[in-house]
Order: C-alpha cells, then structure tokens, then sequence
C-alpha cells in the first residue's frame, strides 16, 4: 500500500491550472521519479504535498489517512522532508542554526555540541562537507543546497523529497549518494527525486511519474523504459545529443588572467594564482565541486569583485580599474548561477528585467525619458527569438516571480546574449532546467562560440562540460588543478581533479 497517494489534485494561478487533476503516489522501498519541462507543475505538486500550498480541488492520503498540510511544519512533523530547488535558509544565521531551527525538543533544552557532532556525522557520510559554523550568506550556492540536503537528512523523515539534490557532485560523490539512496530505499523510505538528467533516472529511480503543461501524461516502470522513450513523453520529441560545433581552430586570446588572487577574509576558498586563458572562437568549461572558487572567478572577470590581486586582460586591454557596466560595454556578457539575487528583479515585469542593461541607451530611451512601446517591441521580440513563455494572459508584462525558473533563464540569456558580447561567462546556465531547455541553451552556447567568440562555461554537470567543451579547467580549492583537452577528459580524471588529486596522478596534458 502506497504511503503517499495524491488524487485529482488541482491548483490554478490567474485562471491557468498549474496543476490539472494530477495523481501520484509514493511507496516504502521505492525510489520514484518525477519528470517534466520548466513549468509543467512539479514543484507546485510537491509544494501542495508540503503545505507550501493548498490545493483548489483534490486528495492527499498519508499513511492512508486523509491530511491538508496547512505549512511545511506540519508536514515534517509528519515525517516528510523536502529539499527545494529554490533555497529556504536564514541567511544570516549558521549551518548549524539552519538545521536545527524548529527541530521539535528544541523548546527548552539544546544541546548544540550533539547536533554539530551529527550535522558533522551525517556530512562526512554523505560526501556533503560543511562547517557548521559558517554563516549561510557566506556560501555559494552549491554550499546552501548541500546545508538543505542536510536539513532533511538531519530529520527522521519516511518521505524525503529531493529537488535536484546532485547538481553540486563530483562523479564519485554522486555514485556515492546514490549508494545512500539505496541503503535508505532498502531500510523502507519512500523517496521522491525530481531531476532533469536522464542518466539519474535511469540509475536511481524505480519508476518515473511524467508531466506536460499541467497534466500527467503517463506513470512508467524505470527498467522497462529509456531515455529517448521518457524524453518523447516529456517534450514530444527526441533529444538531439550531438551539438554542432564547428571544426575550426579557436583564434588568438581573448581573455587573459594573469596569477590573479583574491583574499577576502572569512572565504573557504579564496582564488589562488589563477593564470588561464579563453580563446576566441572556444568554449573553456570550468568544472568543479562549487565552492571552490568558480563564483569569485567568474565575479573577478565581471567586475563584481575587487581587491584581486594579478591582471584580467580583454582583447589584449587591462581591466582591473573597469567597473561592471564598462566591461560589459566592451563585451563582457554575465549569466550568473544564482539568477535571483545576481540577476533579476523579481517584482518587475519581463519588459522591464529585459532592460536592466540598456534602459539607458537608445531607442529604449532618449534625454532621460524612456520609451515604453521601444521596450515592448523588444520584448515580444526576444520573447519569440529564445522561447520565453510567461504566465496567464499577461504575456511580456508578466511579473517575474509568476514565471518558471527555465523561463526567467532564457529571459536573461536573452539579455546578456547581445550582438556586441565578446566573452560570455556562464556560470551553471542550465542548472535547474528541463532537458529540452537545456538542450536549447546549451545550442545558443554552441553558436556563440561557432561565431567566433569565447565562453567561459562554469557547470558542476560534467556530461554538460564534456560535451560542450573545447579545453576543460578543473578548480578545487580556489586554485587551477588541471586542464585537459577535449580528446583527453574522462569522467574519471576530471573527477579525480575535482576531488583534489593533483600531480603525476593525473595525466595533464595541456
């Protein structure tokens, strides 16, 4: 008998059902799977099962019983825990606080000393080390979902929900996780994973649950399907695995750090001498368990940090004294990995996010006044030309925070994308995407670089770097520990790299 059984739910936001009469279940033992593009209603079907949310119409049975969760403290009172895509941490207050915060016997008496040694515990065992003493805003983004992974485990839950859970894993750490998924599989919990990445899937899940625009479409047996069958279901076609890169040599340097440092107190992983360089016509992925330094690399390059030590050189010109806007003039395009805080602001509309970078400029603008229907023009340009779909019937006047996290990724790339952008700095572009905009995303990536520009791409998904990459740069630690050719990467030696094995154990031929 399921321990979780979800009937007929429904849930609609301005008169468009984000979720359209969807069932699932969850059983002891069993690992399942629940697949679907940016938008097609799982997070807003987990979010009702978590109390994030109350459901318009439909059933949720618990244990057999008929419950409504009215917050997400009732449900992990219940025994259910959930990692989301979107982080629900204090960000002032440490690890340890985070994980403890509203733990039931906390009331009166806490023994913070036993619950840093467990939190310790748990991390070593899972591969998910942290200092349960850092503050949470100090940590990337990879570090806050590794605390979130916690917080659940941290719980005696029989549902763990898992949003994403791997996207910060070296390859070992992610077989070993998935090890951990068994062993808790085997000793009766239920778990549901919703994951982008077909070969997850495939490997982990038991069955898989498929939404479209909504509905589910079909409930499907892991060992008796595959990935090009789940991918039909999901976007209506086959994906196409092999990216048109263009045969030609990359040109002459574009992009030159020159031992650049960065030393900023209080950091895990500070950069260390980072000497590198970005080819015209290449992409050179950075791969790397996040928090070793690839933000403060990327934000270095950008403008956003100062104080570094060494030289960034563009087009053969020193820009350390150039602020953010100027090197973006002389272009330099920025797709962060946290497009919330870096990127977007949430509360304007999708006309006005597309303007953050040229509001100022002609024909969007003259002697100060702005021109609305210039804007708007733009909009429903760009809107066509990078598959942006946004909510209800408010189309380029949607507010952002009501658009899905793939469609507010292809707003900013549409923005950043420009005709004038030289070097693109994508830091994780498809994180937390559905595999048909990833596979879109990564196309524009492929063109830029075909074009003749440089792309330095950031990606803890290694399938995603070694496909994509002309050179690939492995960080730990804050510093360069190798970097490979296209023709010489493995998922074994980058890995390894990754891991912090450096030296004659790792073949480094470039």
């Amino acid at each position: 008998m399921p321990i979780l059984e979800m009937k007929d739910i429904c849930k609609s936001f301005s008169g468009v059902y984000a979720n359209d009469h969807i069932s699932l279940s969850a059983e002891k033992g069993k690992i399942s799977a629940l697949l679907g593009e940016n938008g097609a209603g799982k997070t807003t079907l987990v979010n009702i099962l978590f109390g994030i949310y109350t459901a318009d119409c439909g059933q949720i049975l618990w244990r057999g019983k008929p419950v409504n969760f009215s917050s997400p403290k009732d449900a992990i009172d219940a025994g259910i825990g959930m990692v989301q895509q979107h982080f629900s941490l204090v960000q002032k207050m440490t690890v340890l606080d985070n994980i403890i915060l509203n733990l039931s016997g906390n009331r009166f008496f806490l023994d913070r000393a036993a619950a840093e040694k467990r939190i310790v515990h748990l991390a070593e065992k899972y591969g998910l080390r942290i200092n349960p003493k850092a503050r949470v805003c100090d940590l990337s983004v990879g570090e806050q979902q590794r605390v979130e992974i916690l917080k659940a485990l941290f719980r005696d839950v029989e549902l763990l929900i898992l949003d994403e859970p791997t996207g910060v894993l070296t390859p070992q750490e992610t077989a070993h996780f998935f090890e951990v998924l068994r062993n808790l599989k085997n000793e009766g919990y239920a778990i549901i994973i919703i994951t982008h990445r077909m070969s997850e899937i495939m490997a982990i899940s038991d069955q898989v649950t498929i939404l479209r625009d909504g509905k589910k479409i079909i409930d499907l047996v892991t060992a008796q399907t595959n990935p090009s069958e789940l991918s039909r279901y999901m976007i209506g076609r086959e994906l196409k695995e092999n990216y048109e890169i263009a045969s030609s040599a990359a040109g002459g340097d574009l992009l030159i750090l020159d031992q650049v440092s960065l030393n900023r107190k209080g950091k895990t992983h500070p950069l260390h001498d980072i000497s590198l360089h970005v080819r015209r016509g290449e992409i050179l992925g950075v791969a790397g368990v996040e928090g070793n330094g690839q933000k403060e690399l990327a934000e270095v390059i950008t403008g956003i940090q100062k104080g570094y030590s060494g030289s960034v050189f563009l087009d053969g010109r020193c820009t350390n004294k150039e602020s953010v806007r100027k090197r973006y003039e002389n272009g330099v395009a920025y797709i962060s990995d946290d497009r919330h805080r870096d990127s977007l602001v949430t509360d304007m509309n999708l006309t006005e996010n597309l303007m953050l970078r040229e509001y100022c400029c002609e024909p969007y603008s003259r002697s100060g006044i702005i021109n609305p229907k210039a804007m708007l023009l733009n909009a429903n340009r760009m809107m066509d030309e990078y598959q942006i779909r946004a909510s209800g019937k408010s189309g380029a006047a949607t507010a952002v925070k009501l658009m899905s996290g793939g469609n507010q990724q292809k707003l900013i790339i549409a923005r950043e994308l420009t005709v004038d952008a030289k070097l693109i700095v994508a830091s994780q572009p498809t994180r937390g995407l559905d595999i048909g905009a990833t596979e879109f995303v990564r196309n524009l990536l492929v063109s830029q670089r075909n074009e003749g520009k440089g792309v330095l791409l950031i990606s803890a998904d290694l399938e995603e770097i070694m496909a994509l990459s002309d050179r690939i740069a492995v960080m730990f630690g804050g510093r360069i520990a190798g970097i490979l050719n296209r023709e010489d990467a493995t998922v074994e030696k980058i890995g390894l790299l990754m891991g912090g094995v450096t030296g004659k154990e790792v073949e480094q031929p470039c």
